[in-house]
């Protein structure tokens, strides 16, 4: 059985055999929620690579105190894995980001698109963004993962294609392209590594002719997934897979 973990910025500074005390954001959940107690085991991470590994040995809602008994440091992958998720209707966006957390992403960029029926208005953009951040730092920690997600800021229409790097390798993923994605993965796996592989995801009407065409400019390329058109929520999940499994990491 897998064990559980919390995030504390701590596991950046943990020794082994330190007795490191943790405070109410990570107890409340881990004695309240977890019922956690002296004698177990749990992994603190700082969602920036580091990972601490300790024996509790006092648990209270207030504060948890564990005995380091390994420290590690994780490097991010190389290259890094990027989702423009376009806002969608029904919280299929949220569901989309939380797979790809799962999966493995490193970088989420939301995406209103001209043709996005969802939106962050101004008054509620700080509350939204705030919600996608939680939800990627809990899929995280399901997910075990001692790397979070970073969440960029919203980007609109064709703007987005500004947010690009010609070190990129960048694929739209539409069901009207002839290149397959498969394909595509195959050719960046054998060639010079590029710094993110960025997987764009339209929403539920489709991309744009304007959008397509901004970045095509910056050299993007359109691949298909597969014979079947998979929703906003599934797509860009379908894509990470691929992904992995294209670098030799699943």
């Amino acid at each position: 059985m897998s064990l559980p973990v919390f995030r504390s910025a701590l596991a950046a500074e943990a020794v082994i055999g330190q007795v490191l005390t943790l405070g109410e954001d990570v107890a409340g959940h881990a004695v309240r929620v977890r019922r956690i107690g002296p004698g177990e085991q749990i992994d603190i991470v700082n969602g920036a690579g580091a990972r601490a590994r300790g024996t509790v040995t006092t648990a209270s809602p207030t504060d948890i105190a564990i005995d380091v008994t390994a420290v590690t440091t994780e490097p991010r992958p190389a290259p890094r894995l990027v989702l423009v998720q376009a806002l969608a209707k029904g919280d299929r966006d949220l569901q989309a980001i939380e797979t790809a957390t799962e999966i493995g992403v490193d970088d989420v960029i939301p995406w209103a698109a001209e043709r996005s029926i969802a939106d962050w208005p101004a008054k509620k953009r700080e509350k939204i963004a705030a919600k996608w951040e939680n939800l990627l730092n809990a899929a995280s920690l399901q997910a075990r993962r001692s790397h979070f997600p970073q969440l960029h800021e919203l980007v609109r229409g064709t703007s987005l294609a500004q947010r690009l790097s010609a070190a990129d390798a960048v694929f739209v993923l539409h069901e009207t392209a002839e290149a397959k994605l498969s394909t595509a993965l195959e050719e960046v796996a054998a060639g010079e590594a590029p710094e993110r592989i960025v997987f764009v995801v339209g929403p539920e009407g489709g991309i744009s002719d304007s959008e397509l065409a901004a970045l095509k400019d910056r050299g993007a390329t359109p691949v298909l997934l597969g014979p079947t058109i998979l929703r906003s929520s599934s797509a860009g999940s379908a894509g990470l897979v691929m992904a992995q499994n294209s670098l030799g990491r699943w």
